[in-house]
């Protein structure tokens, strides 16, 4: 029987039973005659099978291939037919040939340049299309590289170019958008145009991207490039969707309302934009709640949707405790962030709920909302403040609690707030407590000196019989204030009152502005620094901050203009202002305004050092892009005067030796390298080196 069946695969194969029959449809008087022979011969193996004897070619044949060893792959002669049938678009005889290569040679694979016309067919691009969908760019260069040694006038078929140079921007952006590197997502994807890209997912990368920077005018353009498509341009149903559920967050409600209206032509594209118009219902209540130009209420069928979401959500709720805060019915707000809180605390419902009751002027209810959010609330330093300040401006309300105490001093130190320090510093020494009540009117005093906190603190020493420190702030502060001094002579002890006991301020505690700067914060930071310049507080040190905030940021103008203030003061502030100037340049690409800086402002040794090593290499990489080999060379050889050369700028030497022909010099750099470090860009470096030796 096994005898029988190997006779059975030689006959079918040597009847071509095994190949589609559509092979042959194009002719099908030939297909006939095939038949009737292929039967013939089909007969006569029949018989000698059923006598048990093998056909003698068939014999043969297979010994052949046995004896014969399979070649690694075809030549150009055995793929001639492959080519030829793929010209002729005769796609079943492409797939019989397939096939027959398969069967011939175990490790074939169908070339990429099968289907491209004969004036674009090169050298068989098989190896480059691997390492392109392994995304091997650096192999691919190496590749190229040793096939122009080879060919010297090669090049890569117009496809390849073509999409090695998209799936590069695709890595480019893809990696940038991982890292949050909005600006080199924009960079690498500036040659997209919005209006004809079809690979969406990277127009949705843009637009974040321009979202992030703030860039209105680009973002609109890709949003329309997606959005405004006609007739056969226009993209799926899905895509749309997913495009006006971004569109969202970045256009006003009514907008991107207009633009669903004009989508919605069919009924399935309706029903996919159910969700859109919920989510674009909640976007016209925050839009509402956000815009103080915004006063007519909305409709009672807009919120309906909002009231009616079952079960009910979180930020539902708090979007209508902020509409009815903002319409005055704290009534009904303080109910909306009451059910919201009963779901989940947090600081955003706390302060609705605070202030619901505030405008109500249930001021009690209100504090006992701060107090029991303590914690919630502490990372707004400013508006725990303001809400606990009500209780120490009148303690006769009731006792105030040691923890509420604390949280208001900490609070105080965290915003450098003076005012806040009088009152906590009055709250001292109206019971008494003059030690603290000293060191917070001291404290105020310092962060902005008015003539109660002065008064505070000549009381303070009174009472504390500190005569010297009384007798040293009546000098400083006589003639600025000289109204104060008979009422200070003449004012009574206070009575003193129960009280919660007031911790003198403490220096490990941090201002807030500055405990935003180290979490990098930066938006935060900017925020509690504005708050100090309105009040008057703003000092260089912190102004300085500013600088390093909006550079973080990426604001380089604002970031320039903080650090500008800097460098009219003079000592430590002029030193760090300016090297931050330096570096907002630097950030810039203004190499030589930086280093008109660090000459006009000297820096410290290490300093100069980093703003250096930074300004030749920027100039050594643009030299390179611009194909200035010989100052990228100046610019590494300066740069190594001052730092140790890291091994991504020594393969930049390498190839700028390399591309002024300076090609064994070029060879030791990368063998130098290769010596010490496993890195592909280095082994390209190699090898394009090592072919030029090989032509000499």
């Amino acid at each position: 029987m096994i005898v029988m069946k190997k006779h059975w695969l030689a006959l079918l194969a040597a009847s071509n039973l095994l190949v589609p029959a559509t092979a042959f449809s194009e002719d099908s008087a030939k297909l006939l005659t095939q038949a009737a022979g292929s039967f013939r011969i089909i007969d006569q193996a029949m018989t000698s099978a059923i006598a048990g004897q093998a056909d003698p070619a068939v014999v043969n044949n297979a010994e052949s291939a046995k004896t014969l060893p399979a070649a690694n792959k075809p030549d150009d002669v055995e793929m001639a037919a492959l080519y030829y049938y793929a010209g002729q678009k005769q796609d079943d005889r492409v797939a019989a040939e397939a096939a027959r290569l398969r069967l011939k040679f175990p490790q074939f694979e169908m070339p990429q340049d099968l289907y491209l016309p004969q004036s674009a067919r090169g050298i068989d691009e098989t190896l480059l299309w691997q390492l392109y969908d392994r995304s091997d760019f650096t192999g691919i260069d190496a590749e190229i590289i040793r096939r122009k040694s080879e060919t010297p006038d090669w090049q890569p078929t117009a496809d390849f170019a073509e999409k090695l140079a998209r799936r590069k921007q695709r890595v480019l952006m893809t990696e940038a958008a991982k890292d949050n590197d909005w600006t080199d997502v924009i960079q690498a994807g500036g040659s997209i145009d919005p209006a004809t890209e079809t690979e969406v997912d990277l127009l949705w990368t843009l637009i974040d991207a321009y979202a992030q920077t703030g860039m209105k005018q680009p973002l609109a353009d890709i949003y329309r490039g997606i959005l405004l498509r006609d007739g056969d341009k226009r993209l799926p149903d899905a895509v749309l969707v997913t495009t006006l559920q971004k569109a969202i967050r970045d256009f006003p409600a009514a907008e991107v309302q207009a633009v669903m209206q004009k989508l919605a032509v069919t009924p399935a594209m309706q029903a996919g934009l159910q969700p859109v118009s919920f989510d674009l219902m909640r976007k016209t209540v925050a839009d509402f709640n956000a815009d103080e130009k915004q006063t007519v209420p909305l409709s009672d069928d807009q919120l309906a949707p909002l009231k009616a979401t079952n079960p009910p959500k979180v930020e539902d709720m708090a979007l209508l405790g902020w509409y009815y805060l903002k319409v005055k019915q704290p009534a009904v707000s303080a109910q909306w962030f009451g059910k919201a809180l009963a779901v989940q605390a947090d600081a955003s419902n706390a302060k609705g709920l605070y202030l619901s009751l505030a405008a109500q002027n249930l001021e009690e209810e209100a504090y006992k909302v701060a107090a029991t959010y303590l914690q919630d609330l502490s990372g707004d330093p400013e508006f725990l403040m303001n809400a606990l300040s009500l209780r120490f401006a009148k303690p006769d309300m009731a006792v105030i609690d040691e923890r509420i105490v604390a949280s208001y001093s900490t609070t105080i130190l965290q915003t450098l707030n003076a005012d806040h320090a009088e009152i906590l510093a009055w709250y001292a020494y109206n019971s008494k407590q003059y030690e603290a009540s000293s060191a917070w009117f001291q404290k105020a005093v310092d962060w902005k000196v008015a003539p109660a906190r002065v008064k505070g603190l000549a009381l303070s020493y009174l009472r504390l019989s500190q005569k010297p420190e009384f007798a040293a702030l009546q000098e400083r502060y006589g003639q600025t204030y000289p109204d104060i001094w008979d009422e200070i002579r003449t004012a009574s002890p206070p009575k003193g009152r129960a009280a919660a006991s007031v911790v003198k301020p403490r220096g490990i505690i941090q201002a807030n502005y500055f405990r935003n700067f180290q979490a990098k914060r930066y938006a935060a930071c900017i925020n509690d620094l504005t708050d100090l310049r309105s009040r008057g507080q703003l000092s260089a040190d912190a102004a300085q901050i500013g600088g390093w905030c909006y550079l973080g940021l990426g604001r380089l103008a604002e970031a320039r203009a903080a650090f500008a203030d800097g460098l009219s003061a003079g000592g430590q502030v002029r030193a760090d202002a300016a090297y931050g100037t330096a570096l907002t340049l630097l950030r810039g690409r203004l190499t030589d305004d930086a280093e008109a800086i660090i000459r006009a402002y000297p820096l410290s040794a290490e300093r100069d050092r980093e703003i250096r090593a930074e300004i030749y290499f920027q100039r050594a990489r643009a030299s390179f892009d611009r194909k200035q080999y010989q100052k990228t060379l100046d610019a590494l050889n300066a740069r190594a005067s001052l730092v140790a050369e890291p091994a991504d700028l020594s393969q930049l030497r390498g190839w700028a030796y390399y591309h002024l022909g300076n090609k064994q010099i070029a060879k030791q750099v990368f063998q130098r390298l290769n010596d010490h470090l496993s890195d592909a860009g280095v082994r390209r470096g190699l090898v394009a080196t090592s072919w030029t030796d090989t032509r000499r």
